[in-house]
């Protein structure tokens, strides 16, 4: 009875991060309308791809679940001892799902922009400090699209 209440949890909480996630797309959806901002298919692709890692994380730790519940299941079977058998390391990880999702919704959507603000302010002044030199602005242009492109990719790891 134990191990089919635990496969019961485990296939809800594997449904959670999906909503999260979904919710989080509304979210963002809603906030690129309220700055005047079109929708565009790589910002869903974005979705995608965070949909697959965070369910290769969950999956990892159903696994590592699986094989706790397996053992305690062997325990009680052989040894007559019954401890609780809970997804607790799937738990653990729906839940940090759920918190960076809680988190990515909640953000104000004028956060972005001021962020989106410092990084051409920050353009702007390796701009001031290159004189006229050519070969300098197009340097520090380069860099600039080079750690936007390492922000963006970090931000969606």
């Amino acid at each position: 009875m134990q191990l089919s209440a635990a496969l019961v949890l485990v296939a809800c909480l594997l449904v959670i991060p999906l909503i999260f996630i979904l919710l989080d797309l509304w979210a963002g959806v809603r906030k690129a309308q309220q700055r005047g901002d079109k929708i565009r298919s790589n910002k869903m692709k974005r979705t995608v791809n965070k949909i697959s890692k965070y369910y290769n994380a969950v999956l990892a730790l159903c696994v590592v679940d699986a094989v706790q519940i397996a053992a305690f299941c062997f325990m009680a079977r052989f040894y007559d001892w019954t401890p609780y058998t809970i997804p607790i390391f799937t738990i653990i990880g729906v839940l940090f799902v759920a918190g960076v999702e809680i988190k990515s919704i909640i953000e104000p959507a004028n956060e972005k922009e001021s962020r989106e603000r410092d990084d051409i302010m920050a353009l702007a002044v390796a701009l001031a400090g290159c004189e006229k030199d050519p070969k300098k602005i197009a340097q520090a242009v380069a860099d600039f699209f080079s750690a936007s492109t390492d922000k963006k990719d970090e931000f969606n790891s």
